[in-house]
């Protein structure tokens, strides 16, 4: 790096170089195997210990980010702000009422237009970060 950054800066360029590629993968996944991803959505909520180990990670992931890096910017800080808030929240969620989240999983998957602007929202998302991270414009 030639830039010098700021330690924000550059957990943001870290963070983003992680979810941005991350966001990218599974949104192209979904949009081409959308028949795969709703088995996987069907598994994950037959399965109670992972759907609860899921929780813990996903909630401990999030509070890690949220912890450290808790900037609302209209930036590539805030929307890893959002995402690590999105991710904590979720992971809640997941604990305490795991049936929510598949029915809305459920929900989305059985309307394939609200499911495609989600996951184009996951690319623009994770193109962005991408090219915020791995291009140090952040």
């Amino acid at each position: 790096m030639n830039k010098a950054l700021t330690p924000s800066k550059m957990s943001t360029t870290i963070l983003a170089q992680i979810m941005g590629p991350v966001l990218v993968a599974a949104g192209i996944g979904f949009l081409l195997h959308p028949k795969f991803y709703a088995k996987i959505i069907k598994d994950f909520e037959e399965c109670e210990g992972l759907t609860y180990f899921a929780g813990i990670s996903i909630m401990i992931l999030g509070l890690i980010v949220v912890l450290n890096h808790n900037i609302w910017e209209f930036s590539a800080a805030g929307l890893v702000t959002l995402l690590a808030w999105g991710s904590l929240v979720k992971g809640a969620i997941f604990l305490i009422a795991p049936n929510l989240l598949f029915d809305i999983s459920n929900a989305l998957m059985k309307n394939s237009g609200l499911m495609k602007i989600a996951m184009v929202f996951a690319l623009a998302a994770g193109g962005y970060l991408s090219y915020a991270g791995y291009g140090y414009f952040v």
